[in-house]
């Protein structure tokens, strides 16, 4: 599992948003009501596959104490940043998902954002659940979830070219039919980065002017900044995470089909999981 994101950590945030409503605002109230249900009175959380730290920032402003993981040091760097910013205190540690132990326990563990979309089969899904299981407190929840195979036909058919304040990003998609994976290849265009200092900073001043009176500004951009990433998921059969949960000790409760994308016909875009460790 690469680190795709890194190329475009200090935008992903503003990308997200050119699709709608973030969707961490439309996720946290199914959250939250499946922690009141299958972990109440849960205070600490582990987000796996944090990010930017969104949805870890928004477990500690209800007073919860908050582990974040994830692969990319570059989206990590975000989250800390976030965090700083919001006055918030956020654990953030770089780690695989599929080999990480955290050697404490936990209340409840979130997995969000398709982020297990990206492992590599039912064996991985098995794995990481394993090791989730592991970091659990009896009676903890594990919420988390999945695009399906109509998901990944909802993102074919969303626009393909996004953006946002000093950026724009073009996508395409690979696929075969016979085969649950999806590679999405991504180009992010950003404005070249001296763009911005060069049109802050004050040249000589206008011709006749006072001293301390208007000055020009040099507004010239700079070349864009292009990179590129692949980033590849697939989606699993009902069956095969059923099965993952059971053989790492894990039982479901609670199952949900959802569609955050109003744009979209359909009700089962993605799906919330919630499982529990009973012992």
């Amino acid at each position: 599992m690469d680190d795709g994101y890194a190329a475009f950590a200090e935008i992903y945030d503003a990308w997200q948003r050119t699709f709608g409503p973030d969707y961490s605002d439309l996720i946290a109230p199914r959250v939250e009501a499946r922690l009141e249900r299958w972990a109440p009175g849960a205070r600490t959380v582990l987000d796996l596959a944090c990010g930017t730290g969104t949805h870890a920032l928004a477990q500690a402003r209800r007073g919860r104490r908050v582990i974040g993981v994830d692969l990319s040091e570059a989206m990590l760097r975000q989250a800390r940043a976030k965090a700083a910013a919001a006055g918030l205190a956020i654990g953030c540690i770089r780690a695989d998902m599929r080999t990480f132990q955290l050697g404490t326990r936990v209340d409840a563990v979130t997995c969000l954002y398709a982020s297990l979309n990206h492992l590599a089969g039912p064996d991985e899904l098995a794995q990481t659940f394993t090791l989730v299981r592991a970091d659990l407190n009896p009676g903890g929840a594990f919420i988390f979830d999945l695009n399906t195979a109509a998901g990944f036909a909802a993102l074919w058919r969303m626009p393909a070219h996004n953006a946002g304040p000093g950026f724009r990003v073009d996508r395409t998609f690979t696929f075969a039919a016979d085969s649950p994976w999806t590679v999405m290849h991504l180009r992010i265009e950003r404005a070249g980065r001296g763009a911005t200092d060069r049109a802050r900073r004050p040249r000589a001043p206008l011709e006749g002017a006072p001293p301390g009176g208007p000055s020009r500004t040099d507004r010239s951009v700079g070349p864009p900044v292009v990179t590129t990433t692949t980033l590849r998921a697939r989606w699993f059969h009902n069956e095969e995470v059923a099965s993952a949960l059971v053989q790492a000790g894990l039982r479901r409760v609670d199952l949900e089909p959802f569609n955050p994308f109003p744009e979209v016909s359909g009700d089962a875009i993605k799906q919330l999981w919630t499982a529990a460790r009973e012992g």
